[in-house]
C-alpha cells in the first residue's frame, strides 16, 4: 500500500511536536534542578555532627518526616507541620527564601530526649536560629561565649539540664530575645549586667538555676517583662524598687531566696499582676497590694509582715489563693 503525501506530512508534524515537547521538558527539568532548595552545607554538617555526638538516631528524625541523611530542609522541615507541636521532636524548621534557593535552619528542638554531654561548639554557628529548645536533657558543661553569635534568637530555653559555670555576658547580645529559660541547672555567680540589654524580653525563667547575688541595676531596662520566675536561687540584697516599673508583669515568683528588707511600695504600680510569690522577707506590710486588683494568687509564706489586712480585700474578686 502506498503512503500518500498527506500521510507523510502528518508523520513529520508529529515528529516535530515530539522534538519541541522533548526540548521543553529538558528546559523545565534543568530549571527545577537549578532552583531546588538546598540546605546551607555548613549548617547541615553541624546538625549531622551534633546529632551523632548526642546519639540521636536517624530513625527518630525519619519518624518526624524530615531527612538527616539527605536534604535536611525537606518534608516537615519546610511544610506546614507546626514546630510548637510537642510531637515534632527532634525537629527543625528552615527558611528557604534566601538567594540562590539556599535554606537556613531557623528553629531547632531537641526536647527531653535524654541527650548527654556538652553543647557542641558548632551549634553557635547556626546564626539564623530564632528558636532553640534543648530543655529537659542531661546537658553538661558551660555556656560558650559564642552564644552571642545568635543575634536573631527570640526563644531560647535550656531548662532542666546540668549546665554549670557562670552565665556568659555575651547573652546580652541577643537583643531580639523574647524568652530566656535556664531554670533548674547548676550555674553559679551573678546575673550578668549585660542581660539588661534584652529590652524585648517578655519571659524570664531562672528558677533553681544556681545564680545569686544582687539583681543588676540594668534590669530596670526590662520593661516588657510579663513573666519572671526566679525562685530558689541565692539572690541577696533588697528587692529592687525598679521592679515597680515592670508594669506589664503578670507573674512574679521570688520564693526561696535571701532577700533583705520588705516588698517595695513601688509594687503597687504592677496593676497587671496576676500571680505574686515572695518568701523569706524580714519586714513589711501589705500596703503594696492596694491597687493590685488583678491578683488571683498571692503567696507570701515565711515573711514577717506586720499591720492589718487591707480593709478592701473583698474587692479582689479574682483572688483565688491567699
Amino acid at each position: 500500500m502506498e503512503v500518500g503525501p498527506a500521510s507523510g506530512g502528518g508523520r513529520r508534524i508529529k515528529l516535530r511536536i515530539f522534538e519541541v515537547a522533548s526540548w521543553l521538558w529538558f528546559i523545565i527539568t534543568a530549571t527545577v534542578a537549578q532552583t531546588q532548595n538546598t540546605t546551607d552545607p555548613a549548617e547541615a554538617r553541624v546538625i549531622h555532627d551534633m546529632f551523632r555526638q548526642w546519639g540521636i538516631e536517624e530513625s527518630k528524625v525519619a519518624n518526624m518526616r524530615w531527612n538527616l541523611s539527605g536534604e535536611l530542609c525537606s518534608g516537615a522541615a519546610v511544610d506546614s507541620t507546626r514546630y510548637d507541636s510537642q510531637a515534632y521532636n527532634p525537629g527543625i524548621k528552615c527558611d528557604c527564601s534566601f538567594p540562590n534557593s539556599t535554606c537556613h535552619i531557623t528553629r531547632l528542638r531537641v526536647y527531653s530526649l535524654n541527650v548527654e554531654g556538652p553543647i557542641p561548639e558548632g551549634l553557635w554557628t547556626l546564626v539564623y536560629l530564632t528558636n532553640l529548645d534543648l530543655a529537659q536533657n542531661y546537658l553538661t558543661g558551660t555556656l560558650s561565649p559564642s552564644i552571642g553569635n545568635l543575634t536573631r534568637m527570640q526563644w531560647l530555653t535550656m531548662g532542666i539540664n546540668a549546665l554549670s559555670g557562670e552565665l556568659p555576658p555575651e547573652l546580652g547580645q541577643l537583643s531580639d530575645l523574647r524568652l530566656l529559660g535556664i531554670g533548674t541547672n547548676s550555674f553559679n555567680g551573678s546575673l550578668p549586667s549585660e542581660l539588661g540589654n534584652l529590652r524585648r524580653l517578655e519571659q524570664l525563667y531562672i528558677d533553681s538555676s544556681g545564680v545569686g547575688g544582687e539583681i543588676p541595676s540594668t534590669f530596670a531596662n526590662l520593661q516588657n517583662l510579663v513573666t519572671v520566675w526566679a525562685s530558689d536561687n541565692e539572690f541577696t540584697g533588697r528587692i529592687p524598687d525598679f521592679i515597680g516599673n515592670w508594669t506589664q508583669l503578670e507573674s512574679l515568683r521570688f520564693e526561696g531566696n535571701s532577700f533583705e528588707g520588705s516588698i517595695p511600695p513601688s509594687f503597687s504600680r504592677l496593676t497587671s499582676l496576676q500571680e505574686l510569690r515572695i518568701s523569706g522577707l524580714s519586714n513589711g506590710s501589705l500596703n503594696f497590694i492596694r491597687d493590685l486588683k488583678s491578683l488571683n494568687a498571692l503567696v507570701l509564706r515565711n515573711n514577717r509582715i506586720t499591720g492589718p489586712i487591707p480593709a478592701d480585700i473583698g474587692e479582689y474578686q479574682n483572688l483565688e489563693r491567699l
